[in-house]
């Protein structure tokens, strides 16, 4: 038998190989970012597997798959996937009647939020990957609810309290948990008692390589990632205008007006960027800007393939995969002053697009796979 996606090439699978497993996919919500990247490369390994969603997008890279979401799909925007939250924990007991468990041998989930909570019938393993715990039901709930109408956010506050409860009520609903960085391996023990193996997300960085090894550093910095609260995209529009320094802003979400208007005339904003799109802006960049606190950041590796430093933040994911004064500037906490003294260490560094290139490939799809499909064989084992 073989297998193949747009995310690889065909692999043939050996007798045995957790490949032939019987399995079903799991994923909170199928948009375009970090998470769905992953959910690329589960369905590459299984591409006969159904993927049951709360809520998907209409992207291209996703038809002609099995998608399966909730009854919500077509009645809430893609865009508004926060607004229901209250029911969500309804939703994935909902999603755990509806699957068709005969003969399954595994589930395998990609939670941000949700689907690491699903429950599955006896004698059916559940593998978790675990982008990171809830954000909104614990440290960065205030951050979270910034995205809302003030009015809405004391009743949100009570549901993120009641969902905090239910989430710890599941924390054993996985038999096995992966997190895609040392950092959230760590929330997790914290959070919920429990330890989890470390296997890094799949970065595609060959067209970021191939597209750095092209171009010549520019004189403008760039980011790309989702404009909402909690990414603290306002840091670098505020740090940039403060310093006149070229930005252009690849990305789209709620607060891109009140973005516009607190950014200077060195600041573009160019809404949803095209991968082949995205891969000419970060190879034509100074450097790649990362406000976000990450659970691991697949764009910041993407930049480092590239050949270009990145200034990021020094906790979370970023503080794993960029090396301060090697690859790029940590900045220690997220303020504007932090932000402004991080991009001058930049501006007076001479940056070799070798290095950045080569410590970007710890991170290849290849490793991605081959700890997966290890972490299946042993979660398909638990039950056997």
């Amino acid at each position: 038998m073989k297998t193949e996606s747009s995310t690889g090439a065909a692999e043939p699978s050996a007798p045995g190989d957790p490949r032939r497993l019987k399995v079903v996919l799991a994923h909170d919500f199928l948009r375009h970012g970090g998470a769905d990247k992953v959910m690329e490369h589960l369905h590459a390994l299984w591409p006969e597997a159904p993927i049951h969603t709360l809520l998907a997008e209409d992207q291209p890279q996703y038809r002609g798959w099995d998608v399966r979401p909730s009854f919500l799909q077509g009645k809430v925007p893609p865009e508004k996937y926060r607004w229901p939250m209250p029911i969500y924990p309804w939703l994935v007991d909902r999603m755990a009647r509806r699957i068709d468990w005969d003969g399954v041998d595994l589930l395998v989930s990609s939670s941000v939020s949700y689907s690491k909570n699903l429950r599955t019938p006896p004698g059916v393993p559940h593998l978790s990957y675990v982008h990171r715990p809830a954000m909104f039901a614990y440290e960065r709930r205030d951050d979270f609810l910034a995205g809302y109408p003030a009015p809405l956010r004391p009743a949100l506050r009570f549901f993120a309290a009641r969902f905090r409860r239910w989430d710890q009520r599941r924390k054993d609903a996985a038999d096995l948990l992966v997190a895609n960085s040392r950092f959230i391996a760590s929330r997790i023990r914290e959070l919920y008692g429990r330890e989890a193996r470390v296997v890094y997300p799949p970065v595609e960085t060959a067209p970021f390589r191939e597209a750095g090894l092209r171009a010549e550093p520019g004189d403008y910095y760039c980011t790309a990632v989702r404009l909402e609260g909690y990414k603290r995209v306002d840091l670098a529009v505020r740090a940039c205008t403060e310093l006149g320094l070229p930005l252009k802003v690849a990305g789209t979400g709620p607060l891109r007006e009140e973005l516009e208007a607190v950014a200077g005339p060195t600041v573009e904003f160019l809404g949803f960027v095209p991968d082949e799109e995205l891969h000419a802006l970060v190879a034509g960049c100074k450097a790649f800007l990362f406000t976000p606190k990450e659970d691991f950041g697949i764009a910041p590796v993407e930049a480092l393939a590239a050949g270009r430093p990145v200034v990021a933040l020094g906790q979370g994911g970023t503080a794993e995969t960029v090396q301060d004064g090697v690859t790029g500037v940590h900045f220690p906490e997220q303020t504007v002053e932090d932000v402004v003294a991080a991009l001058r260490r930049c501006e007076e560094t001479d940056w070799d697009p070798e290095v950045c290139r080569r410590s970007a490939e710890r991170f290849s799809a290849d490793a991605f796979r081959a700890g997966i499909l290890a972490a299946a064989a042993e979660a398909a084992a638990l039950r056997a």
